[in-house]
């Protein structure tokens, strides 16, 4: 399996008029699409992603794969079944230390599994 980090911080901040600041951190999902056996793991900081499903969207529109949101807009379905999000929580990132730390869980999508899915 191919891995890959996508990270949505530099686009907010900038949009913010703002500096990527050394210390941050936010929500992210963890994606397999089956078909390309490629594994992502979405990273948002908390300034642009209230639910987890807002990374979904975005992620998966970027993907060209199209989904639907449920009523509360806290759940997004992805409909395309060579796609699936497995897991998902919190995350900090320390720019001086060089290291991210991924903890938690999401309500909507479950919890994260470094080993990937079983």
């Amino acid at each position: 399996m191919n891995f890959t980090l996508i990270g949505y911080s530099e686009m907010c901040f900038s949009a913010m008029g703002r500096g990527l600041p050394e210390k941050h951190g936010g929500k992210f999902i963890h994606v397999m699409n089956y078909e390309t056996d490629m594994e992502y793991i979405a990273m948002s900081p908390a300034e642009l992603s209230v639910y987890h499903a807002g990374i979904a969207e975005r992620f998966m529109s970027g993907q060209a794969v199209t989904g639907a949101y449920n009523s509360k807009r806290d759940y997004y379905q992805i409909r395309n079944p060579a796609w699936d999000i497995v897991g998902g929580g919190m995350w900090e990132l320390d720019g001086m230390e060089k290291t991210v730390s991924f903890f938690g869980r999401s309500q909507a999508y479950g919890f994260f599994d470094p080993g990937g899915p079983k």
